[in-house]
């Protein structure tokens, strides 16, 4: 029999699942997938070609790469899955923006909204143009190149897709996910649950090389998300 999973809430950026009858340690693996397996875009290098501010070059390409991209699985892959071999990667697995900015007059405060879409898909874009990265006193600049990829959360905090939590409540079992932006939370589950079933086939099929025995998969069936009412 199918597990019996149900959406008990929702909002814009958050979800929470009733589990039904989905064992502990399944709902718990099913958490720890969202949080360190699920893909994400966050900006992963910067040359650095001018930063006259007060900020040094490590600190203000650490502030960037902690800004969420909106994400896009559909077109994009994770540098390791690329054959391009290049260091900044290719159409497929890397999307640049720049950054240039001067203050004449006064102080500017630079954000996320002043980067710009050099090359690649204008579905990946910072989540809010509001993040502030840096002041520029009168005279100074910064000029950088950045490179936007995908890397999981195991890898990084900054590619963490959000939050997830396992709990149980009133004798029943809920799955509570929270999206940083980067995807909305349905598909942080759904994503989650694919990759799940993924290295669970890889995990049966070593076994079967290892040990011996067959290769027919048990357990074909899938839980499916319901709407509560």
């Amino acid at each position: 029999m199918p597990y019996q999973i149900r959406v008990d809430g929702e909002g814009e950026d958050w979800v929470r699942l009733e589990l039904g009858d989905v064992p502990h340690s399944l709902g718990n693996a099913l958490r720890r997938m969202i949080i360190n397996e699920v893909p994400t875009m966050a900006v992963e290098e910067v040359l650095v070609i001018e930063n006259t501010s007060v900020m040094t070059h490590e600190v203000l390409a650490h502030r960037i790469s902690l800004i969420p991209f909106t994400t896009d699985l559909e077109n994009y892959v994770l540098p390791e899955d690329c054959d391009c071999g290049s260091q900044l990667g290719c159409p497929r697995c890397s999307v640049r923006y720049s950054l240039r900015r001067s203050a004449t007059g006064g102080v500017v405060t630079v954000y996320s909204s002043d980067l710009q879409l050099e090359s690649g898909s204008e579905r990946v874009r910072p989540t809010s143009g509001e993040f502030p990265l840096v002041k520029l006193a009168d005279g100074q600049s910064v000029e950088l190149e950045l490179y936007v990829r995908l890397g999981k959360g195991k890898k990084h905090a900054k590619w963490q897709a959000g939050l997830a939590t396992f709990y149980e409540e009133g004798g029943k079992k809920f799955l509570y996910v929270e999206s940083f932006g980067f995807l909305p939370p349905r598909r942080m589950v759904l994503e989650a649950a694919k990759i799940f079933e993924e290295i669970v086939r890889r995990l049966n099929d070593e076994v079967v090389a290892s040990i011996g025995g067959s290769h027919e998969w048990v357990g074909e069936e899938k839980g499916s998300l319901h709407q509560g009412s």
